[in-house]
């Protein structure tokens, strides 16, 4: 990574960092992007630039929904949708700036307290279940909207929300390891679906 790659990921985790304060200190809703701007002690033109809307900065620390799709469609044309899928989740899962036990858990107190903030990640994970969806499609040569791909999506969606609350309940482990703990745990039996008879 350069440096001014280096420098642009100092100021998203700064202006991060310093909104989930706001946020825990006034609330989500009372918080203006000119208040972030002027505690982050840059320009708000600047602000604007790395987070168009307050709610970016919501799940900024997950990274663009659309990654674990642009990660698939990287990964070798002869390796198993399986293993390109699980690579998928971990790459987002290691682009994700909630690195730190104090900062995992001050993510997670926000969550908590803000509904809108809530909404906010649950649209995020709808978004990158259907950029998930695509390129899944793709890869397997599925028609759109098939519902076997749909459900491969949401699984590495799970995957992700599944990795999340163990990391809660052990903040100093790895998010790398505790994804991969999840992911075998899956792969040990089957996973029921619903069916009538």
């Amino acid at each position: 990574m350069g440096l001014r790659e280096t420098n642009a990921t100092r100021t998203r985790q700064h202006i991060v960092d310093v909104a989930i304060d706001l946020f825990l200190e006034q609330g989500y809703d009372a918080t203006t992007m000119e208040e972030v701007a002027e505690r982050a002690d840059i320009g708000t033109s600047t602000l604007y630039r790395y987070f168009p809307t307050k709610e970016l900065l919501a799940t900024a620390p997950f990274g663009p929904p659309e990654l674990m799709a642009q990660t698939l469609r990287s990964r070798p044309a002869d390796e198993a949708p399986e293993v390109a899928l699980g690579q998928a989740v971990v790459t987002l899962l290691e682009h994700a700036t909630l690195e730190g036990e104090e900062r995992r858990a001050k993510y997670d107190r926000m969550i908590q307290q803000n509904h809108r903030s809530r909404a906010r990640i649950m649209d995020w994970f709808k978004e990158a279940h259907d950029a998930l969806g695509d390129a899944l499609a793709e890869r397997m040569d599925a028609p759109a909207g098939d519902p076997h791909v749909a459900a491969t999506a949401w699984m590495a969606v799970f995957v992700l929300k599944q990795t999340g609350d163990q990391a809660a309940l052990d903040r100093s482990a790895p998010i790398g390891d505790v994804a991969a703990d999840v992911m075998a745990t899956l792969a040990s039996r089957p996973v029921v679906t619903p069916r009538l008879t």
